[in-house]
């Protein structure tokens, strides 16, 4: 039992490392991954490698190629779209069938949140504001008990802003802690319908934001590779 816990610890934890890596640039998209190599380099079996490997499939990042290796995905802006409209549709469902369960304390947790985004903002300090996003979205997120929604929802967002890019856009910011607001408002008045409108059809709409999507990936318009 406890030889099959530090196994899967060890797993989580190549996992984790292989993200750091494309987080920091270092695996990049298009590029190979060298099973033997990172085993080696880690001073570890290929077995939690290939396990950390086929999570990282299932959430999109890699490709497992049989007998040629393992490639890291490449993110097209077409994926970008379908990326926006699920992450938008699923947002609005939890919110608008969870709404009842929404409490004054959860809508002060999403106002101190976004106040933390525009302080740092303010600041010009873009270090955190990723993460302090994601606890925002996970206020009323973590309402729902659809377990799958849930895990749906946060690889998406990952393989939208885990690859590094060198071009946070203030101004996009900005105008997302106003959409922010207009949705704490929404749910102030009791709005379920107009709360869901707003995640789905202007934070996550890709025609609302593509001005600023295709700034931020730093691509064409009409391009389709984005890393």
């Amino acid at each position: 039992m406890n030889s099959a816990l530090q196994f899967s610890s060890l797993s989580d934890q190549v996992y984790t490392y292989l993200r750091t890596q494309m987080n920091q640039g270092d695996l990049v998209p298009g590029s190979t991954i060298n099973i033997g190599e990172i085993a080696k380099q880690l001073g570890i079996s290929k077995t939690p490698l290939r396990d950390a490997l086929i999570h990282l499939e299932l959430e999109g990042f890699v490709t497992i190629l049989p007998r040629r290796g393992v490639r890291v995905n490449r993110m097209g802006i077409d994926d970008v779209k379908k990326a926006y409209d699920a992450v938008g549709l699923v947002e609005a469902f939890i919110v608008q069938t969870n709404f009842e369960l929404i409490t004054p304390s959860h809508i002060e947790r999403l106002e101190e949140l976004n106040e933390r985004i525009i302080a740092d903002l303010e600041k010009d300090d873009f270090s955190n504001i990723f993460h302090t996003n994601l606890k925002f979205h996970h206020v009323y997120i973590d309402i729902c008990d659809n377990e799958l929604l849930k895990k749906f929802i946060l690889p998406i967002k990952h393989r939208l802003y885990d690859f590094p890019r060198q071009n946070y856009i203030a101004e996009w910011e900005v105008r997302n802690c106003q959409e922010h607001n207009e949705f704490i408002e929404a749910l102030k008045r009791g709005d379920a319908g107009e709360a869901g409108s707003i995640l789905k059809d202007k934070h996550w709409s890709f025609e609302y934001q593509k001005d600023f999507i295709y700034d931020f990936y730093q691509v064409a318009e009409n391009e389709d590779s984005l890393v």
